[in-house]
């Protein structure tokens, strides 16, 4: 008896199945709805999709829905064009990208075919349902976009400018036509307005540069500031939490105005000297991040305001004691060196100097050579030293030691040979170290 029923709902489980793989699929699969009542979505995905089948099937038919207001959209645009690159299709494809979501709680499923090859998933969307959600969402839209304005208004800051791309976001799914509003006892198009107000508050955002010194010493001048107000110049007022970008030697950063309004560039000593040209702007990506995120913000031109910094050679002598093995050497190899490294960086003078620069070396023996056959080795040892002469401040030093040289024929020789090198190592740092300052300076 168990037997018997087990094969007997084998066998309908096969019949069923095999029912299922013969069953004719909707109509709507083969032959694309006609009814003119609603616009007809049918999304197809292939199984190799895997898990995201469906969900890729579903997007394929709400996107052919798309396609279909976006013609709709098309034959009824009356907009202002130029701030999308004067392209209407650029305006639909932005209009119809932040109307997508607005269309999803209004779309019927009416069903899914599965076959071999993949899934076939069918939505459609009233069009009397459609328009009027777009009626109710335009005017929540306008409200919102109003509100927005009031109150970017009313306190007007940073924020107010943030506050314009939310409102001009607001209406971007409704501005296949004009939204028109009363706002301070005006009539006016709404787009208009926002655009309108978010220039102006642009331009009531001041930048101005306060420098401290505008020629700088090259080392010797190690503090100094470039200060930048950000003021709000319809009533002298300081504003807080505005991001700047400045630009200087074509490397850029952005920095926010603190709670008194100002911006502090510090920088301490340049070694090169040079023209520094300051550029300085309202960072525009910085401001409205995360609005550009959510979808198309209306661009601004950015005022770019410049300060010029001239960098000057300081005034320097050297102080140089150069031995070989205790004796003073005619021809001093590493001041020779320093010298040159120098030459765009400080002016070398004999009196009233900026910069006092000290260097003391010798070389030694260490022991005796140990045949004709071996070279005679001397061992070196330099120290350089930058003295400010106004301060008596030391600002820079380096030393190497035990720098060995070598030759065949001559104890003095070998001494020489490591006075090449000590000059090498004390010159390569040197500079390093300037560059270093430099560019962390001008960051």
């Amino acid at each position: 008896m168990i037997k018997q029923l087990v094969k007997d709902l084998i066998l309908l489980s096969l019949i069923c199945f095999i029912s299922s793989c013969s069953s004719k699929p909707p109509v709507w699969v083969d032959t694309h709805p006609q009814d003119q009542q609603y616009w007809h979505g049918i999304g197809f995905a292939s199984h190799s999709n895997g898990e995201f089948t469906k969900a890729i099937a579903k997007e394929y038919a709400i996107q052919e829905i798309s396609s279909q207001i976006k013609v709709n959209i098309s034959s009824e645009m009356d907009i202002v064009v130029t701030d999308f690159n004067g392209s209407v299709d650029n305006v639909i494809s932005s209009v119809m990208k932040s109307r997508s979501d607005l269309i999803l709680p209004e779309l019927e499923f009416i069903g899914q075919h599965k076959t071999k090859r993949g899934l076939y998933f069918y939505v459609r969307l009233n069009k009397v349902k459609y328009n009027a959600a777009m009626v109710r969402l335009r005017a929540n839209a306008k409200e919102t976009a109003l509100e927005y304005i009031r109150e970017a208004d009313k306190d007007f800051g940073v924020r107010s400018l943030k506050l314009m791309q939310k409102a001009w976001q607001e209406i971007l799914p409704f501005n296949d036509e004009p939204i028109e509003v009363i706002y301070n006892s005006q009539t006016t198009h709404l787009y208009t307005l926002i655009k309108r107000k978010l220039f102006e508050f642009q331009d009531r955002i001041q930048l101005e540069a306060i420098i401290d010194k505008e020629m700088v010493r090259t080392l010797v001048d190690r503090k100094n500031s470039i200060i930048i107000s950000v003021v709000d110049k319809d009533n002298g007022k300081m504003i807080s939490g505005v991001p700047v970008k400045i630009k200087v030697n074509n490397k850029e950063n952005t920095f926010y105005s603190e709670s008194d309004g100002f911006i502090r560039y510090n920088y301490s000593s340049l070694s090169s000297v040079s023209d520094l040209r300051l550029q300085f702007s309202l960072d525009h990506n910085e401001l409205f991040k995360g609005l550009n995120e959510i979808g198309h913000s209306l661009d601004l031109k950015p005022k770019t305001n410049t300060a010029a910094l001239k960098v000057i050679p300081s005034r320097a002598t050297i102080e140089s004691s150069e031995k070989n093995l205790n004796k003073t050497m005619k021809d001093p190899i590493i001041l020779k060196q320093i010298t040159e490294a120098l030459s765009n960086r400080v002016e070398f003078v004999k009196s009233d100097p900026d910069i006092i620069i000290k260097v003391d070396a010798n070389t030694l023996k260490k022991s005796e050579r140990a045949g004709n056959n071996f070279p005679y080795f001397s061992y070196g040892y330099a120290s350089i030293v930058f003295i400010d002469a106004g301060t008596n401040e030391q600002f820079f030093s380096s030393a190497v030691s035990d720098i060995k040289g070598a030759d065949f024929y001559s104890q003095e020789t070998a001494g020489m040979r490591a006075y090449e090198k000590m000059a090498l190592e004390l010159v390569s740092e040197l500079e390093s170290s300037f560059n270093d300052n430099d560019e962390n300076n001008l960051k």
